[in-house]
């Protein structure tokens, strides 16, 4: 949120708003293509926020309903725990009588100062609640609400507003609702319970079902419950039911899900139409965080957030895979392709996965001390498209500027279900968590306006109530429209749906058998046969190498910036080579500067753009060889980039 800073555009819908805890005190909210603008006037000041579209995620109509049928609003045993506000569609009575109000959430993830740490941004969840309450009956609220809400959904899917329906001459209530936009499809989420700690499915029921539900995402989730359960589920299914495929897990379930994509004979229509998106929870986290980097998302404050507000938004973005040939299997790969020190920490320290991403650092100490050299050939073919770019440039300054300015089975979900989605919002949550979700301690009451005056990032508290006036009767006590953490998240349980561990159901899949034979499709190779020599235009390096890692990914990890030039989907390979006869000074050098990108400048490593290249061992020698952090056949590789060829999620 901004402050003095307007919302430029034609006004969609405008409405005068109170808090009831400030006397002569008022809002003007508007809103228009740009977003909302908040004019406070206040004892004859005046000043104007904003709260910026692409910011808000969505927002929900709700009405206040009582607990318990036996109590009433005036009734002694009526307490205000006994009241809530839930969606306003549901069929739960009864309604709360006394409250014929109707209550428009509106949710928003702005940019904010981090308080953590000094001069970095973070994105923070706010809530405006809009009380409309200028009628005697609930169905006339309700009504204007849903005007709010439609404009609202209209502008955020980028859709024509239909104004005729925003007329207050306009009394159809269900052509307004019938028009409000939305995905008739639902997100499959796949997710797999043994990631990084292994703590993937309370971080989804606690982390991303509520955001998924403020934006009324809703979804088949289905468990993964062996191995390649994810890459078959994809392989067999009728994905296109489905939106888009949501991953939680690390980068493995992603290497699963595409090559089950490149497994079916419509895989050309099945990477064109359905984008992925992945939730971070793995130990990696290369991808994820290669999204957010290509966004210039604040992704290490909160990974969790910003992968999930990029399936929200739903941006298709363009990316670039390629395809890897063996002497036993074709797979197509979106991440790297590695042999030598990299790869050898990576699967080696598989044996401390359960502490998260710190074993790679463990390993890497190990592998420093006990440093191997893996004898063989390495060959390439140069990326002459951006050889060509830096020739055209005038010297390194040019394309430094160019560099810096681009681096920027399932079961219904029962009712029982749902509401343990819900109670998973009273745990006692860690900092980030309450940072990335909501305020554990919010008032039952309205959130104060504070801080006009001071920094832009104080001026709207996280939540702010706002409420409509009716000079011609009572104003009616608010406590009751708090921003309820379980009311804002009750009603996704029903409309989703969640694949149990035990459920019987996808056994149909089978387990694949580890050696069996699997059928790829794709696009066709342009290369020479494996076992074929290579053309002249290809350049070759025989002799001893530390390591020779490519990358078509900026990030190989949250923490671990490999190719600060690589960009989603701009066709090169990063092919990274590091020559037996490096100190062990210049490796720690290498490994430490991997952190910030400046491993590069170390002695002894270059960084070449390719387009192809082939790796091939030398015989008898005993090493790892690893495509997306997965082992593959330890012997000749060859691979091949194909831009643009899939589509990710993104902001």
């Amino acid at each position: 949120m901004e402050v003095d800073t307007q919302i430029h555009g034609d006004a969609v819908l405008e409405e005068t708003f109170y808090i009831t805890s400030k006397k002569n005190t008022f809002y003007r909210v508007k809103l228009s293509e740009k977003g909302l603008s908040l004019q406070k006037e206040s004892n004859g000041c005046t000043k104007t926020e904003t709260i910026a579209l692409a910011d808000i995620i969505g927002c929900r109509c709700m009405r206040s309903k009582k607990r318990n049928a036996g109590s009433c609003v005036c009734h002694p045993g009526a307490s205000r725990n006994q009241l809530r506000a839930v969606e306003s569609n549901e069929n739960i009575q009864p309604f709360d009588e006394f409250d014929t109000s109707a209550y428009l959430y509106i949710y928003a993830y702005p940019l904010k100062k981090s308080a953590r740490v000094k001069g970095t941004r973070k994105r923070e969840r706010s809530t405006l609640t809009l009380r409309f309450r200028s009628f005697d009956r609930y169905e006339d609220n309700f009504r204007e609400a849903s005007r709010w809400r439609l404009a609202i959904k209209c502008l955020i899917a980028k859709l024509p507003v239909p104004k005729m329906l925003l007329s207050p001459s306009h009394g159809n209530l269900d052509s307004i609702l019938s028009a409000c936009p939305g995905e008739d499809r639902k997100l499959l989420v796949l997710l797999n319970p043994k990631s990084g700690p292994g703590r993937a499915r309370e971080t989804f029921q606690r982390r991303i079902h509520p955001i998924l539900s403020e934006a009324e995402r809703s979804y088949d989730i289905h468990i993964t419950k062996y191995p390649n359960y994810a890459r078959d589920f994809v392989k067999s299914k009728n994905i296109y039911q489905w939106s888009g495929l949501l991953m939680v897990g690390g980068d493995g379930i992603v290497f699963e899900v595409v090559n089950g994509l490149f497994e079916r004979p419509d895989w050309e229509r099945a990477v064109q139409q359905l984008p992925l998106g992945i939730i971070p929870c793995g130990s990696g986290n290369g991808l994820a965080k290669s999204i957010a980097h290509a966004n210039q998302e604040p992704f290490d404050l909160n990974p969790m957030l910003i992968s999930t507000l990029a399936v929200v938004k739903c941006r298709r973005t363009p990316m670039d895979l390629v395809r890897v040939e063996t002497r036993n299997q074709i797979m197509f790969s979106f991440l790297s392709v590695g042999w030598g020190l990299i790869s050898d920490i990576d699967i080696e320290s598989e044996r401390l996965r359960a502490i998260g991403g710190q074993r790679f650092t463990i390993w890497s100490v190990a592998r420093l001390i006990g440093l191997r050299t893996y004898k063989g050939k390495v060959s390439y073919l140069p990326c002459e498209k951006l050889f060509a770019k830096e020739n055209e440039s005038n010297g390194d300054n040019s394309f430094q500027k160019e560099r810096q300015a681009n681096a920027t089975e399932k079961i219904a979900h029962s009712k029982s279900y749902g509401e343990d989605l819900d109670r998973y919002r009273s745990l006692s949550e860690s900092r980030s968590f309450h940072d990335a979700i909501d305020n554990d301690q919010l008032s039952t009451g309205q959130r104060k306006l504070s801080g006009i005056g001071g920094s832009e990032e104080d001026v709207i508290m996280d939540n702010m109530a706002l409420e409509t006036e009716n000079p011609s009767r009572r104003r009616l006590d608010s406590f009751y429209s708090a921003t309820s953490r379980r009311s804002t998240y009750y009603s996704a349980g029903g409309v989703s749906s969640y694949q149990s561990l035990n459920d019987s159901q996808g056994t149909d899949l089978g387990r694949g058998n580890p050696g069996e034979t699997r059928i790829m499709y794709g696009p066709a190779s342009t290369l020479p046969a494996l076992t074929a020599a290579l053309p002249s235009s290809w350049t070759q390096i025989e002799g001893e190498f530390i390591m020779v890692h490519a990358s078509y990914q900026s990030h190989l990890g949250q923490d671990f910036l490999f190719a600060p030039r690589a960009k989603l989907a701009d066709g090169i390979i990063w092919l990274l080579i590091i020559r037996a006869g490096i100190t062990r000074g210049h490796l720690l050098q290498f490994l430490l500067g991997l952190s910030n990108g400046s491993h590069l400048s170390c002695p002894g490593v270059e960084m070449i753009p390719v387009t192809a290249f082939r790796i091939e061992p030398a015989e008898g020698f005993v090493g790892i060889l690893t495509v997306d952090g997965e082992a593959v056949d330890y012997g000749p590789l060859q691979a091949e980039v194909f831009p643009s060829l899939a589509n990710v999620m993104s902001t």
